[in-house]
This record gives structure tokens, C-alpha cells and sequence, in this order.
């Protein structure tokens, strides 16, 4: 058997650069690398496009040439027309080929998908053992309806089988088939992760915030309504061992001469004890030059300031702490289900400005929620400048499938926008009761704007910055900023205005080698 990992040509995203764009995509190679040791007969490859700069035209030819029995690629709903793309494309070459679709779009929308889409079966959550098993069915020609955790057409009618189980020791799954994918090409001119890695120690979260469909994919999911697709989720976390986490390290550092990490984590620093116990392993590692990036819960980070245990995450490597603040007040944590008080985010950052300067100082914030109005925005603004965030996101709030904010947006007509390509978290596809969508844009692009100028000194200073880190990153962040100026002038000009008056410089943008 033949098979065929596919990550399709796709748009840039804005703001970043290029090499920023692509990070490892960690999925592939884990599952990959599951076949591989399961089904030590089967041929299986990873078409990576984005990194390698392989367009539609030269995918249509790999396809044909490697004529594979399965293709799959997972997607989110931002991308998923370029999955949806890609198993048409391989239809044309080959009708007899079986397209398999996973990820976070396809695994909440299955009916639709299946319904619409030239699919064969959609892999469901967590997806390793299941394609591993759906894999050996079509070879061995099993009753599909026994592997659980898959969809699939029976004629007219959508099958839905049990959902799997979740992997309850980590430890147990393969390495990644880190050799299955082009490494060298993974951001080496980014500025954010230079030479970098994705990397997970854990799947799930402790929380269960509205607009995220992280938690909810990685979550104990529960069927209310089949019909409908809707669900019932409720957290669930696991992590691999600290162990197996250093070992997978050892090997992105000393093979793949990888130096900054990204943690894929939903939030990186769940459990105190696991946490210390894997820094001082890291520490005793001694490595030269390696650095990570985490998404962090502020709560979580105060109360390992305390224990002492946030100082030995510094000392190992973190640089770089991004922080979901969201919003300011308490009531509005209550309308998205997020479990901050108030204080606690100002803390958080006064603990890092203060104590560790080395850090880079993330945090992101929604607008546009249901009561969004101006002044709560300029509010909002505010509290990003008082608090000591040096680089924030300002994100209108976007009802993703797999969410309870998409559930409830649905039922309640609240979505304008139905096409997901537009589902970018730069502009708004759901107004609010008092604000349209063109004026969610604008107040979301002014508080952007507001921060930058009030930030501007400190960017400046952050150019000589005696950490070689922050002083890209400050580089990038004037980049952006004379670019945006630039490209400002470019539409003032040439009369070019965007959807719902987003600049066009804000928009996901066709790369060169898209068609090639």
C-alpha cells in the first residue's frame, strides 16, 4: 500500500514573513511515523508544499508520478478548501485513489465534508491509531463500521462510527518521522523561530474557553445530537513523560540542528511538577543557543513564580511567553468562559517586565464580542498599554467549528460571513449587537494602530537590545510597521480598499510559486 501525507500550496499569512509562515507541521509526521512501525509494508511519504514551494502545477505531477492508493491531509476551516482542492485533484489523476481528510475542519463537520466533498473517510480527533487501523481495513478489505473514531458514505447514508478512545500514555507513540520532512526548510530567515521546531509534551487543556477549538479537539468529546453535529466536550489533558520529552529535544537539537522550539501546546505550563522536574533536566543538558516559545495560562505562570519554578523556565531557554489575555473585565471572561480574575494577567506581565526582561511579552485580545461597543474597545486598548504587553493581537473573535461559540452563533443567525476562507481572525465574519462589521474592523485596526504608536519608543530601544532575539524581533516589528505605511500609500493611490474596509495588507496574500 501506498500513501500519501499531504500538506497542499496554500496563501500567506499576513504581517509575518514568508519563512514565519510555515512552521513543522506536527501532525504528519506523527502520524506517519505510527504506519510506519505498524505497517512496516506500506510506503508512506509526506508532501510538505508550503516550505518546498511547490505549487498546484508541480503537485498535480507528484501526484501522478507517486499514483498512491491513499492521500490525506487535515486541515483547519481557514485551509480547507485547499484539502478539499487537493482531493479533487487527486480524483482527476486517479479515481480509484481513497482520499482521507482529519484535522479540526473535518472532524467537527463530517456529514457536510462527506456530503459535499470528494472524501472517502474523515478521521476523527486524535487521529494515529485510527488511520492506522482504517488503513489496514481497506487493505485487508475489513467491515469499515469496527474502526472506531472514522466517517465515511455507505451509499446515501453517513456512517459515524464510536468514537476512540483517547491515547492515554504519550509515551508510547512513535518519534515523529522527523526524516520524512524537509527540516533545513522549516523558517530559516523567520524572525520569531529562526531555525525552528513545533514540538508538544501534552494534548489538551484545563480550560474551556468559548471561541477555542484546541481544547475542545483534544477534549473528551461527547455526541448530544448526531444529527446536527452538535456535541458535548469537556477538558482533557495528558502529557508525555519529561523523559520522552528531553529525548525528543536531544533529537531536534543534535540531529536537526534545531534551536528555537515552539511548544504546540494549548498551555504550555499545566502541572507545577512536571514543569520543574523538566527544566532541571533541561538545565542539566547544558545546551548552547536553545531557546523556546509557549502559550502560557498567567495564572499558572504567577504561581510558578512563587514556587520558584518560573525562574528555572527562564533560566532553560523560554524567551518568548504568549499570553491569552483576551479582555479586561471580569464579566467579559464570564461571556467567553475563561477562568481569570482580572489582576492576574497585570501581574503576570509585571513579574516578567520586572524580574525577566529577557522575555518577549505576547498577548492577544478579542473584540468584537456580542456587546462590543467603542468605548470598551478603547478600554481595552488601555489595559494592553497599562499592563507592560510589548508586541499584542488584536483578534475579532471567530466562531470556528468545534467551538460552543460556533454552536451558539449558528443557532442564533449571529454568522454574516459563510465562506470559511474569510475565518482568518483578522477580520470580523460576526457583528455584534450594537457595531457592524466594517465598524469591528476599523476600531479593531485603530486599537492595533494606538498600541504601535504608544509602543514605538520602546521598539526603538528594543533594536539594541542586548539579546540578539529581541532585537529581531523589534527589527520585524518595524518592518511591519513602515511596510503597513507603505502599503497604505500603495491603496491610497491606486484607489485598492479591502473586504468590510480591512487594509489589503492585512489580507492572506498569493505566494509566487502558488501555481507553479
Amino acid at each position: 500500500m501506498k500513501i500519501l501525507l499531504v500538506r497542499p500550496p496554500r496563501y500567506l499569512w499576513p504581517v509575518v514573513n514568508e519563512s514565519d509562515n510555515y512552521m513543522l507541521p506536527l501532525g504528519l509526521p506523527a502520524i506517519a511515523a505510527v504506519v510506519r512501525k505498524h505497517m512496516p509494508d506500506a510506503q508512506i511519504k509526506i508532501i510538505d508544499c508550503p516550505p518546498l514551494k511547490i505549487g498546484w502545477a508541480s503537485l498535480a505531477k507528484i501526484l501522478k508520478d507517486e499514483d498512491a492508493d491513499v492521500v490525506g491531509a487535515g486541515e483547519e476551516a481557514l485551509y480547507h478548501h485547499e484539502a478539499v482542492r487537493l482531493f479533487k485533484l487527486a480524483k482527476e489523476i486517479n479515481p480509484k485513489v481513497i482520499n482521507v481528510a482529519g484535522g479540526h475542519f473535518f472532524s467537527w463537520t463530517p456529514r457536510e465534508s462527506l456530503t459535499n466533498y470528494p472524501i472517502d473517510y474523515i478521521v476523527k480527533f486524535e487521529g494515529e491509531y485510527t488511520f492506522l487501523e482504517l488503513l489496514k481495513s481497506i487493505r485487508d478489505n475489513k467491515d469499515m463500521s469496527r474502526v472506531m473514531g472514522i466517517a465515511y458514505r455507505n451509499g446515501t447514508e453517513i456512517i459515524q462510527t464510536s468514537l476512540r478512545p483517547k491515547i492515554s500514555n504519550l509515551d508510547e507513540l512513535p518519534i515523529a518521522a522527523y526524516d520524512l520532512i524537509p527540516m533545513g526548510k522549516y523558517s530559516p530567515l523567520g524572525y520569531f523561530w529562526p531555525q525552528g521546531a513545533t514540538i508538544e509534551h501534552s494534548r489538551g487543556c484545563v480550560d474551556k474557553c468559548n471561541f477555542c477549538s484546541l481544547w475542545t479537539f483534544w477534549g473528551d468529546q461527547r455526541k448530544a445530537d448526531p444529527e446536527k453535529e452538535e456535541f458535548e466536550v469537556y477538558p482533557a489533558y495528558r502529557t508525555k513523560s519529561v523523559d520522552r520529552t528531553i529525548e525528543e529535544i536531544d533529537i531536534l537539537y543534535n540531529k536537526y540542528n534545531r534551536r528555537y522550539l515552539l511548544w504546540a501546546d494549548p498551555t504550555f505550563n499545566v502541572d507545577p511538577k512536571w514543569n520543574d522536574a523538566f527544566c532541571e533536566k533541561l538545565l542539566q543538558r547544558n545546551y548552547k543557543d536553545l531557546y523556546w516559545w509557549a502559550f502560557l495560562r498567567a495564572d499558572f505562570l504567577v504561581r510558578d513564580e512563587k514556587l520558584g519554578i518560573f525562574e528555572k523556565m527562564v533560566k532553560s531557554g523560554l524567551i518568548n511567553a504568549f499570553i491569552g489575555i483576551e479582555r479586561k473585565e471580569s464579566e467579559d471572561f464570564k461571556k467567553i468562559n475563561k477562568c481569570y480574575q482580572e489582576d492576574i494577567c497585570r501581574e503576570a506581565f509585571s513579574i516578567m517586565k520586572k524580574k525577566y526582561p529577557v522575555i518577549h511579552r505576547q498577548g492577544t485580545f478579542l473584540t468584537g464580542l456580542r456587546d462590543e461597543k467603542k468605548e470598551s474597545l478603547e478600554a481595552l486598548v488601555n489595559y494592553s498599554l497599562d499592563i507592560g504587553v510589548e508586541f499584542m493581537i488584536f483578534h475579532p473573535v471567530t466562531p470556528v467549528p468545534g467551538t460552543a461559540l460556533y454552536q451558539e452563533a449558528v443557532k442564533k443567525g449571529w454568522i454574516a460571513v459563510k465562506d470559511f476562507r474569510q475565518f482568518d481572525w483578522l477580520q470580523p465574519v460576526m457583528s455584534t449587537e450594537k457595531l457592524s462589521l466594517e465598524e469591528i474592523t476599523k476600531l479593531t485596526k485603530s486599537a492595533s494602530l494606538r498600541f504601535i504608536i504608544h509602543r514605538w519608543p520602546v521598539a526603538l530601544r528594543g533594536l539594541f537590545s542586548r539579546t540578539r532575539y529581541r532585537r529581531r524581533l523589534y527589527l520585524w516589528f518595524m518592518s511591519i510597521f513602515l511596510n503597513g505605511i507603505l502599503n497604505d500609500i500603495k491603496d491610497i493611490i491606486m484607489n485598492r480598499k479591502g473586504p468590510k474596509g480591512l487594509k489589503r495588507f492585512l489580507l492572506l496574500s498569493k505566494p509566487v510559486w502558488y501555481d507553479s
